[in-house]
C-alpha cells in the first residue's frame, strides 16, 4: 500500500538531484564553448567572420537539438536516462575534439590553396567545417533542457518555476564554468588538461543521471494540470510566443555583443576582461531566470494566457527602456571606472582590477540581463497548456531563442556595430524587443478573453510607439576621445583623478582626426596639440605614433631585411600607422610585399600618416590583405617569404597573444625560405621578467639564431631570428643605408650610419639559451598560453625596471663580428655613451688595448674613459638613492 507513495517519493528526491547535475552541466558547456571556440580560431583565424561563424556554428547547434528535443520529449519514457546518455556523448566527444579539429585542418587548407575562393565562398566553406566539428556536441547540448523539462515538471500550474530554475541553475553552472575556465584552470593546467577536466565531468554526471533514473524507477510522471482562475485559450500561442522569444533572442545577442564592445573600451581586451563581462551577463540571466518562473506561474493562476502574455510584453519594453536609458550613463563609464580603481586601491593591489572591471561590468550588464532571464521562463509558461505537451513547447521556445541569438550575433558584427557603432546597435536592439512586444500585445488584443489584459495591450502599444520614437530621434552624448581614452590602461600614468583632471588628460590635450567603430575593434586617431604628435589608438591602447614609437616602427622591419640574402617576397603583420610598412617600401630590391590587417577601418585611419609611411594605403607595391596574421601565415604555402615581420599588438590582448608563441612561431618558420628572416617586436612595459625571459626562451626554442635590438630602451626590442647564422654585421647593416628613402628614414630618427644600428644590440640566442632561459621556465604554446594570462596581470605593475636591468645585465660586446680598428672600436663606444650604455667603458677599454702603446690617442682615451666611469658611478649612486 506505501510503495507508491514511496516511488513518488524518490521521483521528488529525483527532480531535486538533477540541479547539481545540471549546474555541472552548464559549467562544462561554457567551457566547451571558450575552449572550442579558442581552438578552432587558432585554425580558421580571429577575424570578426571566422569568429562569428564559430559561435553561429555553435548556437546553430544548440537551437537545432532544442528543436528536435521538442518532438520527442514528450514521448521519452525515460527522459532522465536519455539525459545522462547526452551528457556521457558530449563528454565522449571532448575527449576526440582536438583529433577532429587536427581532421578537418588540412582540409581547410586544401581547400584554400587549391580554389583560393572568394570571402563570401571562403565563408560558406568555413562554416560548413566548422559546423561539422560542432554540430554533434551541440546538438546534444541543446536537447537537454527540454528533456529535464519533461522530467522535472510534474504540475502544470508550476512549470515556469520549474523549468525557470533548471534554466537558472544551468546558467549559474555556466557563471561558475566561465570563472573556473578563465581564472583559473586554463592560466594553471593549460587548454588540454582543461578539456580532459571538462570531459571527465560530463562523463560522471551523465553516469549520475543513469544511476538517478534506475534509482528513481525512471518512468515519467504524469502531469497534473491546474487551471488558471480566467479561462485559457492557447490555440496559437505557441507561433507568435516563438517568434517573440526569437525576436528577444536576436536582440539580447545585438546587446552582448555591443556591450562588450563598449566594455573593451572601459576594461580592455584581456581574456579576464571578456570572461569578466560574460560572467555579469550569464549572473543577470541566472538571477532573472529563477524570477520569472514563479512570476510566470502566478500570472498564470490569476489570469492565464493572457496575463503572462501581456508580462512578456512588459519585460520587453523594459528591456528595450532600461537599455536605452543606460546609454545616458555611458558617457561617465571612464569616471567612474577611475573612481573605482582608486576606491580599490588596484594600483597598489594589481588582483583588485578584477573587481574594478566586475564592478563596471555588472553596472553595464547585469541590470538588463536579469530581464532577460525573466522572458524565458515567461515564454516557456505562455506556451504549456495542457498535460500532454510539455516538452515540446519548451525545445521549440528553447530553439527559437537560440537561433534568434545566431541571427543577432551575426548582424551585430558585420552590420550593426560597422554601421551603426555602438550606440546605434543597442537602439536596433531595442526595436527588436519592442517588434516582440507588439507582436504580444497584438495576440492579446486579439485573444480579448479579459478586460484587464486588453486595457493593458492597448496602453502598451502606445508605450512601445511612444519609446519606439524616442529610440529613433534619441541621441545620447558620447565624446569619442573621452570614451576611448583606455584608462583601463593609462588609469596610472596620470595624478590628477579628479573630473577635470580625467578630461584633461584623456581629451583637451588633443585634437580628433578620426574615429571609427569597426569590425573588430574602436580605431581612433588623435594629434597632440603641443607636440604634434599623432597617434593611432585600438579600443582605447595607443599602438603607433609619430614620436616615441618611430624607432620600433621603422627598425622591426629595416633589422630584418638587412640579413635577408633576398627580398622578393615580404610580409608585414600588421598595419596600424603603415609606417613599418611604409619603411619596407622605400629598400630598393623589395619585389612583392603584402600587409595583413585585421581591421577594415585602420586602413582608413594610415592614411592620416602619408607623411610619415610613405602613402603606404595607395602604394602600388603593397598588397593589403584583410585577415588575421596568424590565420594568412597559416594559410600560405611553406617557403614564401623572405622576410616575415610580426608586429601585432600587446601579447596580453585576448587574440593577439597567440601570435607570440611556439606553435605560431613553428608555421612562421616554415613560410620562410632559405636563409629567410623573421622579426618579432616584443614590449618591455606591462609584463614582468618572467613573461619576458619566456618570451626570450619561446624564440630561442625555434630559431637557432637569434639577434636582439633594443629599438627604444625604456619600450621596445626587437628579436632577429633565423635559420642562417645572424651577427651584428657592419657591412650588412650598412647595406639599408643605400637606399636613398631608408636613408631619409634612419636620419631622420637620428641614426647616420651602421654603427648606431650595432650600438642598439644586446645580446644573441647563445646568451638566451646559457643565461636567461632556465629549466624551470616554460615555453609559451598554444596550450599553456602562459603570456595571454600572465601580462593582463601586470599592466599596472612597475615591472619595466627590471626588464631593462635584465637587457643591461646580459648585453655583449659585439667586437667578434667587427673591423679590428681601435678607431672604430672608439666610434661604438662613443654611440653607447651618447645612448647612456653602460656598455661604453668597457668597449673604449676594448678599443685602447688595439692601440700601440706608443700612440698618442692612447692617454687622450683613458682619460676619457676615466671620465665616463666616473659618470657611471655617480648615476649609480643617484638611483641607489632613489
Amino acid at each position: 500500500m506505501n510503495s507508491e507513495p514511496s516511488a513518488n517519493s524518490r521521483q521528488l528526491w529525483t527532480v531535486f538531484g538533477l540541479l547539481p547535475l545540471f549546474f555541472v552541466s552548464g559549467a562544462t558547456a561554457l567551457t566547451y564553448q571558450s575552449l572550442w571556440v579558442r581552438e578552432l580560431q587558432l585554425v580558421f583565424g580571429t577575424s570578426t567572420f571566422a569568429i562569428s561563424t564559430v559561435l553561429a556554428a555553435f548556437m546553430g547547434g544548440l537551437a537545432v537539438g532544442g528543436f528536435l528535443a521538442g518532438r520527442f520529449a514528450d514521448r521519452v519514457p525515460r527522459p532522465l536516462a536519455v539525459y545522462g546518455l547526452l551528457e556521457i556523448g558530449i563528454g565522449l566527444y571532448a575527449f576526440v575534439f582536438p583529433y577532429v579539429v587536427a581532421v578537418v585542418t588540412p582540409v581547410y587548407l586544401d581547400v584554400h590553396r587549391a580554389m583560393a575562393p572568394g570571402p563570401v565562398v571562403f565563408g560558406l566553406v568555413q562554416f560548413a567545417l566548422v559546423g561539422s566539428t560542432l554540430f554533434f556536441p551541440t546538438m546534444l547540448m541543446g536537447a537537454t533542457l527540454p528533456l529535464l523539462a519533461r522530467f522535472a515538471t510534474d504540475r502544470l500550474g508550476s512549470a515556469g518555476d520549474r523549468i525557470g530554475t533548471l534554466y537558472s541553475v544551468n546558467t549559474a553552472g555556466a557563471v561558475l564554468g566561465t570563472l573556473l575556465c578563465g581564472f583559473f584552470l586554463l592560466p594553471l593546467v593549460g587548454r588540454a588538461e582543461t578539456t580532459y577536466l571538462a570531459a571527465a565531468a560530463n562523463l560522471v554526471l551523465g553516469l549520475a543521471a543513469v544511476g538517478m533514473d534506475f534509482a528513481s524507477g525512471g518512468a515519467m510522471r504524469p502531469v497534473r494540470d491546474v487551471s488558471p482562475a480566467g479561462p485559457v485559450r492557447t490555440t496559437g500561442a505557441l507561433p507568435v510566443v516563438a517568434v517573440a522569444i526569437g525576436l528577444a533572442g536576436f536582440s539580447a545577442l545585438v546587446y552582448e555583443v555591443a556591450w562588450t564592445r563598449l566594455l573593451g573600451l572601459m576594461l580592455g581586451a584581456s581574456v579576464y576582461s571578456f570572461s569578466l563581462m560574460l560572467l555579469a551577463f550569464l549572473t543577470g540571466i541566472a538571477i532573472g531566470g529563477k524570477l520569472g518562473g514563479p512570476i510566470a506561474d502566478a500570472l498564470w493562476r490569476r489570469g492565464g494566457l493572457a496575463w503572462v502574455m501581456v508580462a512578456f510584453a512588459f519585460v520587453e519594453v523594459s528591456i528595450a527602456a532600461v537599455s536605452f536609458l543606460m546609454m545616458y550613463i555611458y558617457p561617465e563609464l571612464p569616471y567612474f571606472y577611475v573612481q573605482v580603481f582608486d576606491a580599490f586601491d588596484a594600483g597598489e593591489h594589481p588582483n583588485a582590477v578584477f573587481a574594478v572591471s566586475m564592478v563596471v561590468a555588472g553596472l553595464v550588464m547585469t541590470p538588463p540581463a536579469i530581464l532577460m532571464g525573466v522572458h524565458f521562463p515567461m515564454a516557456v509558461r505562455a506556451v504549456i497548456g495542457n498535460e500532454d505537451e510539455l516538452g515540446g513547447p519548451v525545445g521549440i521556445v528553447y530553439g527559437a531563442n537560440t537561433l534568434g541569438g545566431v541571427a543577432g550575433a551575426f548582424l551585430a558584427g558585420f552590420v550593426f556595430l560597422p554601421e551603426l557603432w555602438v550606440q546605434g546597435t543597442i537602439a536596433a536592439a531595442a526595436v527588436g524587443e519592442l517588434a516582440a512586444a507588439l507582436l504580444l500585445l497584438a495576440y492579446v488584443g486579439w485573444l480579448g478573453t479579459v478586460s484587464m489584459p486588453r486595457v493593458g495591450a492597448f496602453v502598451g502599444v502606445v508605450v512601445v510607439s511612444a519609446l519606439g520614437m524616442f529610440v529613433v530621434a534619441g541621441k545620447p552624448p558620447w565624446d569619442p576621445l573621452l570614451m576611448t581614452a583606455g584608462m583601463y590602461h593609462y588609469v596610472t600614468t596620470f595624478d590628477d583623478h579628479s573630473r577635470q583632471g580625467i578630461r584633461e588628460y584623456s581629451v583637451d590635450l588633443y585634437d580628433l582626426v578620426f574615429y571609427e567603430e569597426g569590425l573588430s575593434s574602436v580605431v581612433t586617431v588623435a594629434k597632440n596639440k603641443d607636440s604634434g604628435n599623432i597617434w593611432l589608438a585600438n579600443n582605447g591602447k595607443v599602438d603607433a605614433s609619430t614620436t616615441t614609437d618611430m624607432p620600433t616602427q621603422v627598425l622591426c622591419a629595416l633589422l630584418p631585411i638587412a640579413y635577408a640574402p633576398k627580398l622578393d617576397d615580404v610580409l608585414v603583420i600588421g598595419l596600424a600607422s603603415g609606417i613599418t610598412a611604409g619603411a619596407v617600401s622605400q629598400v630598393d630590391g623589395v619585389g612583392n610585399l603584402e600587409v595583413v590587417e585585421l581591421e577594415p577601418s585602420i586602413e582608413r585611419a594610415a592614411e592620416f600618416f602619408s607623411e610619415y609611411n610613405h602613402d603606404i594605403v595607395h602604394n602600388p607595391l603593397a598588397k593589403l590583405i584583410r585577415n588575421d596574421g596568424r590565420n594568412h601565415v597559416l594559410l600560405a604555402k611553406e617557403q614564401s617569404y623572405d622576410v616575415i615581420v610580426s608586429e601585432p599588438p600587446n601579447p596580453w590582448i585576448s587574440g593577439v597573444a597567440n601570435l607570440f608563441t611556439k606553435d605560431f612561431l613553428e608555421v612562421g618558420k616554415s613560410r620562410l625560405k632559405p636563409g629567410g628572416v623573421w622579426s618579432q617586436w616584443i614590449q618591455l612595459y606591462g609584463m614582468d621578467i618572467r613573461d619576458l625571459r619566456v618570451l626570450l626562451k619561446t624564440v630561442a626554442s625555434v630559431y637557432p639564431h637569434v639577434l636582439v635590438f633594443s629599438t627604444i630602451e625604456e619600450a621596445d626590442i626587437v628579436l632577429v631570428a633565423s635559420e642562417s647564422p645572424l651577427a651584428p654585421d657592419m657591412e650588412k647593416l650598412d647595406r639599408l643605408f643605400q637606399s636613398p628613402g631608408v636613408r631619409k628614414d634612419l636620419k631622420r630618427l637620428g641614426f647616420d650610419g651602421p654603427t648606431d644600428l650595432v650600438a642598439l644590440w644586446r645580446f644573441d640566442r647563445q646568451e638566451i639559451v646559457d643565461n636567461i632561459a632556465t629549466d624551470d621556465l616554460p615555453l609559451n604554446t598554444d596550450d599553456s598560453m602562459i603570456i595571454e594570462y600572465s601580462a593582463p596581470l601586470h599592466l599596472h605593475v612597475d615591472s619595466q625596471d627590471a626588464n631593462i636591468e635584465l637587457l643591461v645585465h646580459h648585453s655583449k660586446l659585439p667586437l667578434e663580428s667587427l673591423p679590428k680598428d681601435p678607431n672604430f672600436i672608439a666610434g661604438l663606444a662613443r654611440k653607447y655613451h651618447d645612448r647612456g650604455d653602460l656598455r661604453a667603458v668597457r668597449t673604449l677599454a676594448a678599443a685602447i688595448e688595439l692601440l700601440p702603446p706608443e700612440d698618442l690617442e692612447r692617454q687622450k682615451w683613458l682619460d676619457e674613459a676615466n671620465g665616463w666611469q666616473a659618470e657611471l658611478e655617480e648615476q649609480l649612486r643617484e638611483d641607489r638613492e632613489e
